[in-house]
């Protein structure tokens, strides 16, 4: 389009495009931070929720697919063969049964797999997680479609919501990073993940090196398509002249959007036509699948699932672990960064435990864990007390902090450890070397380890060496700004 001889209302058009996950685009344009001409979230659920949460149409009630994907529950092949796939059927209520059994894989033959465990993205933020929880909800009031705000609030349903959120490993913010532990940890790292269809093709053709593939079920109850929509708000910035040029866009991406070019990209055709190779049973995917489709709820249950599922997720045990070194004083560092820490222990749950330590010349604890309900306000009021100074003793501070997790941790809670810093080590006794290897056999291949999440900070930030810790731990790294900070926080 941009090379030219693309005209709307007599002139020129020209894309402009920006990538931000669909759960954020939502906050951002109810917010009035960006104005979109076409958004195309990953699902028709987040229009909903936008209209509810602007209180206004923004967004129809139909708009054109670009490209298709179903929610599927992935599952390693020997995992799903041992619940009877593909023969029995496996579905939402399979993984609730499994999640209450105290068994676990012990009940067909498998000790050595250990406990169910489930996995599943954010559903503020992730589509496959928004998705997985609606059909959880469907799910455990018996529906296809038609779920009102008494189903969400009936105690007999958040309690059997509660129950699979109990074996979830941990809320990821993409199923890319559930492809990519399970590509470097192994097949007992989860049991089974709610992902689109599309990231189990990428993990069978691209990510997996070694162990079995992952199939892609569709769950017995019903599911949702992904449908990305091409969705041109009905907003006061989308003027005449603009709406034109995104119909032009619109219909110019969906006339070239052939069942070949949507299979390069591991996704459906947006029609009724069937899928093509990658998306076969060859790579894991069945194309004739999903024959039971669910009803989107209306935005108002949308609303309230969410927030149930704040209450009921499975709460966590975190350290943050802040770099208060004298180089934090240089752009304002510690200042924004307490910022994105206040923003963060903000949106906690009171069921959450959330501690502090930092680190200069030597680590120091400031907050032992504590929930969130009580220790809330006191938590912050330390927070805003930190000062820079003194060096780095990054790899020491890293190395008590997942200690101290560690001696705690234990199936009933997500246990992670977040560390800031700018800078590369330069004060700590312990080695990288030897960090690495604490972080790997703390961390483990079985999901039910502790965490390390880094968030390399500032503009002379050692990215890398964050990243190499991330991984080493078992969690991702960020790089974050004074602009980007909370944001990084929530993710």
């Amino acid at each position: 389009i941009n090379d030219g001889g693309v005209e709307a209302a007599g002139r020129p058009v020209r894309v402009e495009m920006e990538v931000i996950s669909s759960g954020e685009a939502t906050e951002r344009i109810v917010a009035g931070e960006i104005e979109p001409a076409i958004w195309s979230p990953a699902s028709s659920l987040w229009g909903r929720l936008l209209n509810y949460r602007a209180d206004r149409a923004l967004a129809p009630d139909e708009s054109p697919s670009l490209v298709k994907t179903p929610l599927v529950i992935a599952m390693p092949e020997p995992f799903a063969r041992a619940l009877g796939w593909p023969d029995e059927p496996i579905g939402w209520s399979t993984l609730i049964a499994e999640a209450r059994s105290e068994r676990g894989w012990a009940a067909y033959g498998h000790p050595e797999w250990g406990p169910f465990k489930f996995g599943q993205t954010n559903p503020e933020f992730s589509t496959s997680g928004l998705s997985a929880t609606v059909a959880e909800y469907l799910a455990a009031a018996g529906k296809r479609e038609g779920l009102t705000l008494a189903d969400v609030r009936a105690p007999k349903n958040r309690r059997v919501v509660r129950d699979l959120q109990r074996s979830v490993v941990h809320y990821g913010d993409t199923t890319l990073f559930f492809a990519e532990q399970m590509a470097a940890r192994g097949p007992t790292y989860v049991s089974a993940v709610a992902m689109e269809e599309v990231t189990v093709l990428d993990y069978n053709l691209r990510l997996r090196t070694g162990g079995p593939r992952l199939v892609a079920i569709s769950p017995e109850e019903g599911t949702f398509y992904s449908d990305n929509p091409l969705i041109v708000p009905d907003a006061p910035w989308v003027d005449a002249d603009t709406r034109a040029a995104a119909e032009v866009v619109s219909e110019r991406l969906i006339s070239r959007m052939t069942p070949e070019v949507a299979a390069e990209a591991y996704f459906r055709p947006p029609d009724d036509a069937p899928p093509v190779a990658p998306v076969d049973a060859a790579n894991g995917a069945d194309p004739t699948e999903p024959t039971a489709l669910l009803g989107l709820p209306e935005p108002r249950v949308m609303n309230a699932i969410i927030e149930a599922w704040r209450a009921d997720r499975k709460p966590a045990r975190v350290e943050v672990v802040l770099d208060v070194s004298g180089s934090m004083v240089e752009e304002g560092k510690l200042e924004a960064a307490k910022q994105g820490v206040d923003g963060f222990v903000r949106l906690l749950q009171p069921q959450d435990e959330v501690g502090l330590s930092v680190f200069s010349d030597e680590p120091v604890v400031v907050a032992e864990p504590v929930p969130m309900r009580t220790g809330r306000a006191r938590l912050l009021a330390r927070v805003q007390g930190l000062f820079p100074e003194g060096d780095t003793a990054l790899y020491d501070a890293t190395d008590q902090a997942v200690a101290r997790i560690a001696e705690r941790a234990g199936d009933d809670r997500i246990d992670a450890v977040v560390v800031l810093s700018d800078g590369a080590d330069n004060a700590s006794d312990i080695s990288f070397e030897r960090l690495q290897e604490r972080l790997r056999e703390v961390s483990g291949d079985e999901g039910d380890g502790v965490r390390v999440f880094t968030i390399a900070y500032g503009s002379g930030a050692e990215a890398e060496l964050l990243a190499d810790i991330a991984t080493s731990g078992g969690g991702r790294a960020y790089v974050g700004d004074s602009a980007t900070i909370e944001q990084v926080y929530i993710e």
